[in-house]
């Protein structure tokens, strides 16, 4: 009977060794690693939910984003209109620090007797205070504020302080203002500071 060929038996030695003829430990885990994440495609169900989810992140990310932007960009106008108010409180007071010496100024002016111009001796003294009112005006003028103009408009207890009531004829004429006692001054749609004025009434009969 003939004899029987064994069956060959193959053998992987999977150790790895070094110059000196020892062996390396891990080598034989670290190839069996390799091996088993050797990029194997993932179920399409798994790949199907990770992409979901993947989108779900980019897409809360873009809006939280988009909410710091939005967040940041209401942030710097609260700041710009915090920065407008501030100078605007401190241009008003200013102006009104000058208008009080223009008042002043204005009460000198009124207390010369006409005599006494445009030849006589208090001439000079005179040419130079209106000249420093103008120059007061001046300044008012450039930090925002505006002479109101109220002659011949309705009066408006809003704009203005009615200090007397002159009779008039004229039914038109009639809760006008006829004269204005002491210039008001307005900052924007603020009044600085209301007029006086006298304002024209018509006699009952």
């Amino acid at each position: 009977m003939p004899d029987e060929q064994e069956p060959s038996i193959k053998v992987v030695d999977r150790r790895r060794f070094r110059a000196d003829g020892g062996t390396v430990e891990g080598a034989e885990e670290a190839v069996e690693g390799a091996g088993g994440a050797s990029g194997e495609a993932l179920p399409p169900d798994e790949a199907a939910r990770t992409i979901a989810s993947q989108a779900a992140r980019i897409d809360e990310l873009t809006r939280a984003y988009a909410a710091l932007v939005e967040d940041n960009k209401a942030f710097r106008q609260r700041l710009e209109r915090e920065r407008d108010r501030a100078l605007d409180a401190e241009r008003a007071r200013l102006a009104q620090a000058l208008l009080e010496a223009a008042d002043e100024l204005e009460r000198a002016v009124s207390a010369i007797p006409p005599a006494a111009h445009p030849e006589g001796p208090f001439a000079t003294l005179l040419g130079g205070v209106r000249l420093t009112l103008a120059g007061l005006e001046k300044r008012i003028s450039e930090l925002g504020a505006a002479r109101l103009d109220l002659v011949g408009a309705p009066f408006d207890p809003r704009l203005a302080e009615a200090v007397d009531l002159v009779p008039v004829r004229d039914a038109s004429q009639d809760e006008v203002v006829v004269e204005v006692v002491r210039a008001g001054w307005r900052i924007g749609e603020r009044i600085l500071r209301p007029a006086q004025v006298r304002v024209g009434k018509v006699a009952k009969a």
